[in-house]
């Protein structure tokens, strides 16, 4: 424990202090429960040390599985006793929902195939082929529940709800849910600035400043989504095309595609291949993600499936079809050079979650300026995959000791390097390790 580097073993105890048995919450400060992509992230992270550790963080996550397929987005803790957010959800009222555990009813970024592809490289061979089987099932039913469910015939994953992105208050999705016909109550409160006076029901709010976290329009335009969304079981094709906000999200099937790949290498080694009609869904995925790419910008963007129209409102997502390798080299010499601008997203301390000239930046406002461990963590994996190997360790190296400097928050301020949001967060200790292991030399 002495050899490894000091910042590698504060990682550990950021770690070890928001573990709860089997798996680890995001933040004892203010994120109590199990969040899929967070455990993801985490065990990633976790895997480069104690792979074991690693391996029932992931499976903790299909305590949450529904009968359908579905994994969702949160599982709530037994010991929290979050009554708010038990209320929107109610999952054991839903037909597919576990019964021994209360979880939320969307899902989140699909990087459950990525992960377990991760902490299997880091397992002996026994172990190796044990975790592999023991998820080849669930994560087969889960990517099949994407497609049958989410899939409206595009080939591409529509979300129903912003929080499904994992880039919760992203401009494009905000842009949209801005559009939402609003129930009268919600108008009036619009009208006469009373949301504010709602803040001190916000569990967030009252342990972090109102500026870090999303706004109060745009939190009450999500609460009044989820509880739409949930009046018709959150099943995309009940919920009415002029009150719902549905987007083809960027982030979303770009990390799809991505696990997608490794769920057919997992499939594939443990002998029990996908089946050629989810196969089919993947290609098509694939194919259909460069229609989002938009020829005059040079950049990707998200889409309205209703009207067709592509979403141009930037944000760093457009990089992550780098990391899904999915871009032609053209396309990918166009995004990064994108990347390099340092009056957008280049700035001296990682990529910002939206260019730093667009009108709306704000540098501690959640996803609509700050730079988070997690996203520089895909894009600097997106730019190795394109042979910008300097460009990626610079990435790495940036985030590290943007981190080494602040601690272990949330998020950061990409001008200033600031920590903000949840402090002693997990996924930035856990990927704070894998990046070292990436950069330090072996012994």
């Amino acid at each position: 424990m002495s050899a490894l580097p000091t910042l590698v073993r504060r990682a550990q105890q950021v770690l070890d202090h928001n573990r709860r048995g089997a798996w680890t919450c995001p933040s004892s400060a203010l994120y109590a429960h199990q969040w899929l992509w967070d455990s993801c992230f985490i065990a990633v992270g976790v895997a480069r040390y104690d792979p074991e550790r690693a391996a029932a963080e992931l499976r903790a996550l299909l305590r949450g599985q529904w009968a359908n397929g579905m994994l969702p987005h949160m599982i709530f803790a037994d010991s929290s006793h979050d009554a708010g957010s038990r209320t929107i959800w109610r999952s054991r009222t839903r037909a597919f929902a576990p019964r021994d555990v209360a979880t939320s009813c969307i899902t989140q970024p699909p990087l459950l195939a990525i992960a377990t592809s991760r902490v299997a490289d880091a397992l002996p061979g026994a172990q190796r082929e044990q975790l592999l089987t023991d998820l080849v099932a669930p994560l087969v039913e889960y990517h099949t529940w994407l497609y049958a469910a989410r899939d409206l015939g595009s080939g591409l994953v529509t979300l129903i709800h912003p929080w499904e992105c994992g880039l919760d208050t992203t401009p494009p999705w905000m842009q949209e849910l801005g559009r939402m016909p609003l129930p009268i109550w919600l108008r009036v409160a619009v009208r006469l600035r009373l949301a504010r006076a709602l803040r001190a029901l916000r569990y967030d709010t009252r342990h972090l400043p109102a500026s870090q976290r999303a706004s109060d329009d745009d939190g009450l335009r999500m609460l009044v989504l989820a509880i739409r969304a949930g009046e018709h079981d959150f099943e995309l094709r009940r919920m009415p095309r002029d009150t719902s906000v549905l987007v083809e999200d960027l982030a979303f099937n770009s990390l799809l595609i991505a696990a997608n790949r490794s769920l057919e290498r997992i499939a594939a080694e443990i002998g029990s291949p996908v089946g050629p009609e989810l196969q089919q869904s993947f290609r098509r995925t694939e194919a259909a993600l460069e229609a989002l790419w938009d020829e005059p910008s040079g950049q990707y963007y998200s889409r309205n499936p209703a009207s067709g129209d592509l979403i141009r409102t930037p944000a760093l997502s457009t990089f992550l079809p780098l990391f899904a390798r999915v871009p032609s080299r053209e396309r990918a010499a166009r995004l990064v050079s994108l990347l390099r601008d340092p009056e957008k997203y280049w700035p001296a301390w990682g990529v910002p979650s939206v260019p730093v000239d667009a009108p709306g930046f704000s540098e501690t406002s959640y996803w609509k300026g700050p730079t988070w461990v997690n996203t520089n963590w895909l894009i600097a994996e997106g730019l190795a995959a394109y042979d910008e190997s300097q460009l990626a360790a610079d990435l790495r190296r940036r985030t590290i000791e943007l981190v080494e400097n602040a601690g272990f928050w949330e998020y950061f301020s990409p001008l200033s390097g600031a920590g903000y949001g949840a402090p002693d967060f997990s996924w930035t200790a856990a990927l704070v390790v894998d990046l070292l292991a990436l950069t330090t030399p072996a012994p």
